[in-house]
């Protein structure tokens, strides 16, 4: 039998790095420390560094990053060419006509990622089925090379008008710009994807030239510090796993990296606990990024970063500005508002004694009691109880309230926010959150899980193992995953049978044979979704179906779209022609078993023992147990009102709900009656 290897899922964040390790036999190591931003690699070299492995076999590091987004939030990214069908030059100005503030009479956007002068037109132009109106000519890239390589970029991105359907003379300029300069990041449109709508395809194109060079440099110089690695990955936006040299060239793929580990690393967990249907809830010092999973993460090609849109698959994950560092404040008309500006690492909340004179979330908490100040960090670091007191009380003094009073107040304020963000991606989206179990992670996820569970009915939550640290658990479970798409833009009864349908096999079958090839071969799995619109509509409803290269006759996925586009929009067309518009193949490998060993306790401190004081959980002081999770064997059970502390979190369990630990996560349930 093949020895397994030693594998690290690493989370960088903003203000911890978080590593997790999985030695052969299973057994696990956790790790956090601080991040360093000016150079992220130093914070996963010392914390890979700080775990123990067996010193034998293979070692492999799965990394979730954020030098994408934050160089793309920083507008620090690479300066770019952008080069496109003459006459359509200004593309990515002219962007959509949608509206982001629907009254706003003066209109402000994020201007493009490429200089208006360093946008250049190149003399070709083909129609919307591929045809070629006028061919690209040998003169006409002698030209534009010349011409891109006077304004002096550091990458080259092109993006040509209705290539996604036929990527010829895009794929001829991709190639003359790479043998023209080894030293530019050159992206094709089409080779990120391949698929219709032209402002949001050269955004996505322009966003993986922007950040290229700057996540080429960061991976070199990880590469450089983990000497002793046999392998390192990268979890993309999707969710799967793709070695060095991918994510190196198609860096967009992983602007949404660590907040997709955390979704993975919450659907694996309810899996071992018997759940499928979950909302992810994880809730860090800045913000709280919620996502619905039916079984497997849901996938968008709808993304945005900012205001740039973003038109690969990535998890479909909604972000709120409310999390334990978030600051409470007074608007104009004098009510309460919580952030979404945050007190972040440095200073951070005010009972962290740094420094910090402002109060947030987690100031409200130690107020209260609910956050141990002899327990944070598993004792690791002690809390200010009199810092947050004085914060919290100035605010009451302003706001003309007692100190326990603004501190649920706060809590109040922030629980409203992360409940709205949930209902964006449950109900606004056809799906009922009381039919769904919620998972709470982050720091500070099951200090308000039960909160928000009661407000959203919902009558069970799961915590699970290592709630501060899910997102590098996410790494190391992630499958790895090719994604690939191509627009058809056809009736679906056509591409069903006929001369259609045998040019679409003949178009999956080379998909098929690409992806075999670059998975390198062997027992990955393949699976098509495909988008289907009513003819006239302007978007899609994707569906899984099961459709290959070499099946005879395809099964009619109308009546699935039709329900579907009932349950979404109130009814359904029938006898309406429905239209195929997107196709995408899915190519996975499944990550090396996983099984529930034991965790080396080592970095979580000695249990404290169990005691009773007095903790305002939301309708004023009340006897509460205090109990380390450590000292919780499996199929213990735990009625609230009680605190649960552990080295990466702390859990709340209201009155009425019970915690049971199963399979080492635990699970809250609401009695009906409350």
């Amino acid at each position: 039998m093949t020895r397994q290897p030693t594998r690290f899922g690493v989370d960088t964040g903003g203000t911890f790095t978080d590593v997790i390790c999985r030695i052969p036999s299973g057994e696990l190591a956790v790790h956090k420390l601080l991040s360093t931003p000016a150079d992220p690699s130093k914070a996963i070299g010392d914390g890979v560094g700080a775990l123990k492995s067996d010193g034998e076999g293979r070692r492999e590091v799965i990394h979730g990053t954020t030098v994408a987004t934050n160089a793309l939030l920083e507008r620090r990214g690479a300066k770019i060419a952008f080069v496109t069908t003459k006459g359509f030059e200004d593309l990515l100005w002219l962007r959509r006509q949608t509206r982001p503030e629907l009254y706003a009479l003066q209109v402000e956007v994020e201007p493009p990622l490429v200089e208006q002068s360093m946008s250049f037109g190149v003399a070709e132009r083909l129609d919307e089925r591929g045809g070629v109106v006028e061919e690209l000519t040998d003169r006409a890239i002698a030209q534009i090379v010349d011409e891109v390589d006077a304004a002096e970029p550091e990458a080259v991105v092109v993006c040509l008008l209705h290539a996604y359907a036929n990527e010829a003379h895009e794929q001829r300029l991709v190639d003359a710009f790479r043998r023209h300069r080894e030293d530019w990041h050159v992206t094709g449109a089409c080779e990120i994807t391949a698929t219709f709508r032209e402002y949001e395809r050269a955004s996505t194109a322009t966003i993986n030239g922007y950040v290229g060079p700057v996540m080429g440099r960061y991976l070199a110089k990880l590469q450089r510090r983990l000497t002793e690695l046999d392998r390192l990955e990268v979890l993309q936006s999707h969710g799967g796993r793709a070695d060095v040299e991918q994510a190196g060239r198609l860096p967009v793929q992983t602007v949404l990296s660590g907040p997709a580990g955390g979704v993975v690393g919450a659907v694996e967990a309810a899996k071992e606990v018997g759940v499928e249907q979950v909302i992810s809830f994880d809730m860090g010092g800045t913000s709280t990024d919620v996502s619905l999973a039916n079984g497997e993460p849901t996938l968008t090609e709808e993304g945005a970063i900012g205001s740039l849109p973003l038109q690969v698959p990535v998890i479909d994950i909604y972000t709120v500005g409310a999390g334990g560092g978030s600051i409470a404040w007074i608007d104009a008309g004098g009510a309460l508002r919580v952030g979404p500006r945050s007190a972040g690492a440095d200073p951070g909340p005010a009972a962290y004694g740094n420094g910090g004179n402002l109060p947030t979330v987690t100031d409200a908490h130690v107020v209260l009691g609910s956050l141990r100040p002899d327990r944070f960090l598993g004792g690791g670091m002690e809390l200010d109880v009199e810092a947050a007191q004085r914060v919290v009380g100035e605010l009451a003094e302003e706001l003309g309230e007692d100190m326990a009073s603004t501190a649920r107040g706060i809590l109040e304020v922030a629980d409203a926010a992360m409940a709205r963000a949930i209902k964006v991606i449950s109900l606004e989206r056809g799906h009922d959150p009381r039919n769904y179990s919620l998972v709470a992670f982050g720091g500070a996820g099951g200090l308000h899980a039960c909160r928000l569970a009661k407000v959203l009915e919902m009558d069970r939550v799961m915590v699970p193992r290592f709630p501060g640290l899910l997102s590098a658990v996410g790494m190391l479970r992630a499958d790895a995953k090719r994604l690939y798409s191509q627009t058809a833009l056809q009736p679906l009864e056509g591409a069903l049978k006929g001369a259609e349908q045998e040019n679409l096999k003949s178009l999956m079958a080379q998909f098929e044979n690409r992806a075999k090839s670059e998975m390198g071969g062997g027992d990955c799995s393949l699976s098509w979704t495909a988008s289907l619109r009513y003819e006239g509509q302007s978007f899609a409803i994707a569906l899984e179906v099961d459709w290959a290269a070499g099946v005879e006759v395809w099964s009619d996925p109308t009546e699935r779209f039709e329900e579907e586009h009932q349950r979404l929009y109130g009814y359904r067309a029938k006898g309406r022609p429905v239209e195929l518009v997107d196709l995408r193949l899915e190519a996975r490998r499944s990550a090396p078993g996983w099984t529930a060993q034991p965790v080396d306790d080592d970095e979580e401190g000695q249990a404290a023992p169990a005691q009773t004081v007095e903790v305002d959980l939301g309708d004023g002081p009340a006897p509460t147990e205090i109990i380390e999770r450590t000292q919780l064997a499996i199929g213990d059970v735990v009625d609230g009102p009680a605190v649960i502390t552990e080295y990466s979190g702390t859990t709340l369990v209201l009155a009425g709900w019970s915690a049971e630990n199963q399979s080492g996560h635990l699970v809250l349930r609401r009695r009906r009656e409350q």
